[in-house]
């Protein structure tokens, strides 16, 4: 496992919003009767458009979503939704740990999806979403994907005009791909091919979301093909098209379920004012209760002009308790790559970075590589076409719906491309990441003891179980009453310890097999241990999941 530590101390109080801006407007529940009001309204509040494209120029000094920065409401329940470390959300105080970024491991077999076929050809893109069943059969993974090309002149110089389709396949193991015969869309004057919606050249937000009650919309897309369009499916693969939406936003903007809120959310890509400075590319938000009609995009998250980072693309995701997200890192200079860091949110709008560096990195290129300038790569001089180029060398996205859980690994398929943000065509295919389950990031020690004790907590069961690798080390944990006094029956002393390594660690007492006593009671837990990485910790038994839908992450009452 590759890891990456961002050689920082813990702080609890340190949650900085990547850009420092004036107070937000206040936010209320989105109804459908409202969406007439709302457009006057972002006329009303600032909310601009860009006259050449008739694209929100979001306003973050008058209406943003960003803040107020969230805070736990204490004391924080604790049940069989894991509570993961990867900020400092949970924690009061802490003592010699270091948080650390574990990058995905690049399967050996990639890439995994090629453009072999005539209408995928060049670039295959993960922009759409992989679902996983173990109940099913030869289609226990089920992939939709772009299939992007655009049309160049002879030598590349000048895109005449875009094209690409929404293509589906299917997969058994998850590695070996088969595209079905689906008979359903022309292409070149045939049907014997796996398209499922021709038209599209941008990003897809696919979702199946069983709460619908219409089983004609139990699958729900969103495409960008001249504008943002809605689409509805019994099965994934008959599609229908429900008309253009009321969604102001540019090519890398998708769709997300909001579980603990129940309603839609868009992170789009906007532009954004900036006081005293020219505007700058951001991410907007918007929201919907029925995936058709929007409110106005509002500001969410940027970054600085003086960074030289624009962030491309955020795609969220709710794990267990939290938002993690794809932050999509854009550096146009030196040489126009794009990469995959992880950003965490509580609410799905206030977004920060615990680590910089890259969570899918991009791979280098072979030593001794000699750049060329051509009318395919006239800036960079790296030829997309150049079988030297790693197929994910330059620009990197992964599956908008996050990973798929299959055993106790988190898989997350991704897509790469040989071709830069300064080159053409893109050239594109795409390959799976593997983590271990709750893997994101880990709170390390070494030789040194290090420890920690949370905020106050409430824990709904007795059993607690952690999820830490211990293979070189050992862990104690306590319970304390709310002023961190120790609770004689749940010392540090009466822990019996924790080794190995182990995703679902059982925390026993000499004399007590589980926390039975202090359920319901506020307490806090204090971890201490040598060498060795803690992931997550939760109540009870763990939730049993494939792919998340809009019911995975429900609240309890909901479920």
């Amino acid at each position: 496992m590759t890891v990456v530590s961002c050689r920082q101390p813990i702080n609890p109080e340190r949650q900085p919003p990547e850009v420092s801006l004036p107070k937000p407007l206040a936010r209320s529940p989105v109804k459908h009767h409202m969406l007439p009001c709302l457009v006057l309204l972002s006329i009303l509040v600032g909310d601009t458009r860009c006259p050449a494209q008739g694209i929100t120029v979001t306003d973050p000094a008058v209406a943003r979503v960003d803040l107020p920065v969230p805070t736990p409401r204490l004391p924080i329940v604790v049940g069989n939704a894991k509570r993961l470390f990867a900020d400092d959300w949970m924690i009061q105080h802490s003592d010699n740990l270091t948080r650390t970024l574990h990058q995905v491991k690049k399967h050996p077999k990639n890439p995994l999806l090629t453009a072999v076929m005539p209408w995928e050809k060049p670039c295959v893109l993960l922009y759409g979403a992989v679902m996983y069943d173990p109940k099913r059969d030869h289609d226990r993974f089920r992939m939709w994907y772009l299939c992007y090309t655009p049309k160049f002149n002879k030598d590349y110089s000048k895109r005449l005009e875009k094209s690409g389709r929404i293509a589906y396949a299917t997969s058994r193991d998850g590695l070996q791909w088969k595209r079905p015969k689906l008979g359903i869309h022309q292409f070149q004057g045939s049907q014997d091919n796996n398209i499922v919606i021709p038209g599209p050249w941008g990003v897809a937000s696919i979702h199946f979301d069983p709460r619908d009650p219409d089983p004609r919309r139990r699958y729900k897309a969103q495409v960008r093909y001249n504008g943002h369009r809605a689409y509805f499916s019994p099965d994934g693969i008959h599609w229908s098209e429900q008309g253009r939406m009321a969604l102001s936003a540019y090519d890398r903007t998708t769709i997300h379920w909001h579980p603990t809120e129940g309603r839609w959310f868009a992170s789009t890509k906007n532009w954004y004012k900036v006081s005293g400075e020219e505007d700058q590319r951001g991410r907007g938000y918007s929201e919907s209760t029925d995936f058709l009609h929007w409110s106005p995009v509002t500001f969410m998250c940027g970054t600085s002009r003086a960074s030289g980072e624009i962030v491309y693309g955020l795609e969220p995701f709710y794990y267990e308790s939290l938002f993690l997200g794809f932050w999509d890192r854009y550096r146009h200079q030196p040489r126009g790559l794009l990469d995959v860091q992880l950003a965490v949110s509580h609410n799905g709008r206030h977004w920060t970075r615990p680590s910089d560096r890259a969570w899918i990195p991009l791979s280098p290129l072979p030593k001794g590589f000699k750049r060329v300038k051509s009318p395919r790569s006239p800036e960079t001089g790296v030829d997309p076409f150049n079988p030297r180029v790693p197929w994910d060398y330059a620009n990197n996205s992964a599956s908008m719906l996050g990973p798929v859980r299959v055993g106790d690994e988190l898989w997350i398929y991704y897509s790469g491309r040989s071709t830069d943000h300064r080159s053409r065509p893109h050239v594109g295919a795409i390959g799976l990441g593997t983590l271990r389950l709750d893997g994101f990031f880990s709170l390390n020690a070494g030789r040194k003891q290090g420890s920690l004790v949370t905020r106050p907590l409430r824990l709904t069961y007795a059993d607690l179980r952690v999820n830490a690798n211990l293979a070189g080390g050992t862990m104690r944990v306590a319970i304390l009453d709310k002023d961190e006094t120790p609770i004689n029956q749940f010392s540090i002393d009466s822990c019996v310890p924790l080794t190995g390594d182990n995703v679902r660690h059982h925390v026993r007492w000499k004399g007590a097999n589980n926390a039975a006593p202090v359920v319901g009671k506020t307490v806090r837990l204090k971890f201490e241990w040598t060498r060795g990485e803690l992931y997550a910790f939760w109540t009870g038994a763990e939730r049993k999941w494939n792919t998340p839908d809009t019911t995975t992450w429900s609240p309890p009452a909901s479920r």
